[in-house]
């Protein structure tokens, strides 16, 4: 994977940088103001004493709840029977590669490629956000369960994580940017077809 060359991509554009990290910053608020005045109101799991909240019966409702996983309850490290230590060093070396990846495609990218500089950030807050959460908790708090559940052909499909904003963040704009990589130009073809244009 070469480097990208900074004339006109992104990485060397104000305006690019700008989006990016002003996404990045906000969604990383809303994450953790929705996390800490969460866990506030409900007080905790239930095992500590804390409620749960029905927001719409039979659907979906609010639960705190530590995950030591990655996203949305998988525990990669207890798959692979790592302790708790080497856990949470996987899931910060994850984090890290991550945010290297999603940078690299911003880096790369075209400045007019304004949706994909918000699809970055997106996903840089949602890995950030649950990122603070193991390295100050030691886990991350999740907050939102959906409860809805139906059957077919004789197997309940439910969905038993719960789960939070930067979770959230992450599943839509990693699937928002294997769209863009799908259905359109990647950063590289973008600028391609630029300079031929030119």
């Amino acid at each position: 994977m070469q480097t990208p060359s900074g004339k006109g991509r992104a990485v060397t554009d104000r305006a690019s940088h700008r989006r990016l990290w002003l996404t990045v910053g906000l969604g990383l608020a809303l994450d953790l103001a929705s996390k800490s005045l969460g866990w506030q109101f409900l007080g905790g799991t239930p095992e500590e004493g804390g409620r749960t909240v029905v927001l719409v019966p039979g659907w979906l409702r609010l639960i705190a709840s530590h995950n030591p996983g990655v996203v949305f309850g998988f525990d990669f490290a207890d798959r692979l029977g790592l302790g708790t230590d080497a856990g949470r060093l996987l899931t910060v070396a994850l984090t890290a590669v991550t945010a290297g990846l999603i940078f690299y495609i911003f880096a790369a990218s075209q400045p007019r490629q304004r949706w994909l500089h918000l699809w970055c950030g997106l996903v840089l807050a949602g890995a950030l956000g649950n990122l603070f959460d193991r390295l100050v908790y030691g886990s991350v708090r999740d907050i939102v369960q959906i409860t809805a559940h139906a059957t077919v052909g004789g197997v309940t499909l439910d969905w038993p994580y719960v789960f939070n904003l930067a979770d959230v963040y992450l599943v839509v704009g990693v699937a928002a940017l294997a769209c863009v990589f799908v259905f359109g130009k990647a950063p590289a073809d973008a600028a391609k077809s630029s300079r031929k244009d030119a």
